[in-house]
């Protein structure tokens, strides 16, 4: 992979400049997810799907009433 930098006047660097072909494969790499964080999300839509999810306002209110 050939990655150039591109620096302002004052010499920090500002910009990262590489091909099309190697923004890809690290977009592609990025939008990889790991099995359990697939899982959850699932597990997540089936619960919201079956109508088990709280409203945030139901969530704070529980942490609310601990302190």
């Amino acid at each position: 992979m050939t990655v150039k930098y591109l620096t302002d006047p004052s010499g920090n660097t500002t910009d990262v400049q590489l091909s099309i072909q190697d923004y890809l494969k690290l977009l592609e790499k990025a939008n990889e997810l790991p099995d359990y964080v697939k899982e959850g999300i699932k597990r997540g839509q089936d619960q919201a799907r079956k109508g088990l999810t709280k409203s945030t306002e139901e969530v704070m209110l529980k942490y609310k009433k601990d302190k």
